[in-house]
């Protein structure tokens, strides 16, 4: 497959030196701040180290750029993806993905991409040899130190984002990110306090609840470090100190908040489980704040989706100890999170009412591409959406088992609540079983109308060509 890339030009205009600490506190990762850059340029970059015989690290043997945003764009593309887990067992698939990722980023001019979650997989899923909670259980008599858990969801990421095609990738466009449940551990916060230490059971020990409930926090603590070092250095600053990642950006006049489903999440919590009291008064304040701003379309990132599978599937199933049951209390749609999710699209669908701006959910985690269509009885002039790109390279489901998932989405239905009747229906417009990534196009075109446009490309590893399916929002009403 041939790849196009920007060539730099005859004429260098400048050059700048930026110096740069790495450290091994940090695992040699580090952010450069670049100021007075100009909108709408591409930059080139490389990376040298003048204490070395052979400086160049990179940016010799590949030509290295980004673009920056534009100040009054009249289209913004950028693209979504999630679920980075290309091992069957020692062999790595679906790599072709990723190229034909930075492919379609190039051609269209790509702005930005999101990372909705899981962008790594801490817990053996596709590669048993990769499950930092096994090699825990094991040694946990050893007391392993907050200091050997880091290193553990290190080595992780560098395995994960060692691999040549996903390192293209992120050199080459800006990229947003927040982390899901397989960064810190399958489920996490979605389990009871002995659901939580019973993953760290062996069958011929008596539980320490409470020793495996200080081992587990202390792991937490770990991922939290490594994912500020590898995933939220890419994203807006914000104050890490009281464990904020959730953040809003702009580009153009698109709007965006990123929430963290994963952070603040505890099911033992007796209300705003999924998001946490102060996460939600972030939320609202920039909800609120929409009434008057500038953007003329609003992007909402939920690393679990808003809608996707049947209510009766995801709270019937609710099996305490079940292997699946954390990923059913994940869902908005699980009766623990009604009064959360109510509480959710009330503003949404007030705002998207009242403004006559779309909202768009963007979302990962289901190992599934959908799109589905939100209405309110009360707010017929709202344009509410909910689309999903899951994942890009997930080995770990067979066809078999992506066909079950494939029968408990949702066709066309009320969404449950604690309500008497809910006013929120759900219309499915498209389901996607093979491993997808997105890519969004948003224009303003000339009659002061807008057009988004939804390509979701597929494939799977037995195949050599891919497919894509175009959803136009602006065109479902």
């Amino acid at each position: 497959m041939r790849l196009t890339s920007p060539s730099i030009s005859q004429e260098i205009y400048s050059v700048t030196f930026v110096p740069l600490q790495l450290n091994q506190e940090h695992d040699l990762t580090g952010v450069v701040d670049l100021k007075n850059l100009q909108p709408d340029t591409r930059y080139y970059y490389a990376l040298f180290h003048l204490g070395r015989e052979n400086p160049w690290e990179l940016g010799n043997e590949q030509i290295l750029s980004f673009q920056t945003f534009p100040d009054h764009p009249t289209e913004v593309n950028f693209g979504m993806y999630s679920c980075h887990m290309p091992y069957d067992e020692h062999q790595l698939i679906n790599l072709e993905m990723w190229d034909k990722f930075r492919q379609e980023l190039f051609d269209t001019n790509a702005n930005f991409l999101i990372g909705t979650g899981d962008q790594v997989y801490v817990d053996g899923e596709g590669n048993k040899q990769l499950n930092i909670w096994s090699w825990l259980k094991k040694n946990k008599k050893q007391n392993p130190s907050k200091t050997d858990m880091i290193s553990w969801y290190r080595d992780i990421f560098r395995g994960y984002w060692g691999i040549p095609q996903v390192q293209q990738l992120f050199q080459s466009f800006p990229t947003y990110m927040i982390w899901d449940d397989h960064e810190i551990m399958d489920g996490w916060g979605s389990y009871t306090l002995n659901e939580l230490a019973a993953q760290l059971d062996t069958s011929w020990q008596l539980r320490n609840t409470q020793e495996h409930l200080r081992l587990a926090n202390e792991m937490f603590e770990a991922a939290k470090q490594v994912y500020q070092e590898y995933e939220h250095s890419h994203n807006p600053p914000t104050d890490t100190t009281v464990d904020q990642f959730d953040y809003q950006f702009n580009c153009g006049f698109c709007g965006f908040y990123v929430l963290d489903m994963r952070g603040h999440h505890d099911y033992n919590r007796k209300e705003l489980r999924l998001l946490g009291a102060e996460q939600w008064e972030r939320f609202d304040g920039w909800l609120n704040s929409q009434y008057n701003s500038e953007s003329r379309v609003l992007f909402i990132v939920s690393p679990v989706p808003v809608v996707h599978f049947k209510s009766f599937a995801v709270n019937n199933l609710d099996i305490p100890y079940w292997k699946y049951t954390d990923d059913l209390r994940d869902h908005w749609d699980h009766k623990s999170n009604w009064a959360e999710r109510d509480q959710l699209l009330k503003k949404v669908f007030e705002i998207s009412q009242k403004t006559k701006k779309p909202i768009v959910f963007l979302s990962g985690d289901v190992h599934m591409g959908a799109a589905f269509k939100l209405s309110h009885e009360q707010s017929p002039s709202a344009k509410v959406f909910q689309l999903t790109s899951s994942g890009i390279a997930y080995a770990s489901l067979s066809k078999f088992a992506m066909q079950i998932l494939e029968k408990i989405v949702i066709d066309e239905n009320f969404i449950e609540s604690n309500e008497t009747k809910s006013p929120y229906k759900i219309e499915k417009i498209h389901i996607c079983i093979k491993n997808n990534f997105g890519l969004l196009h948003v224009k303003q075109l000339a009659d002061e109308e807008l057009s988004i446009i939804f390509d979701l490309f597929s494939s799977d590893h037995e195949k050599k060509t891919f497919d894509r399916e175009r959803i136009e929002l602006n065109k479902i009403l």
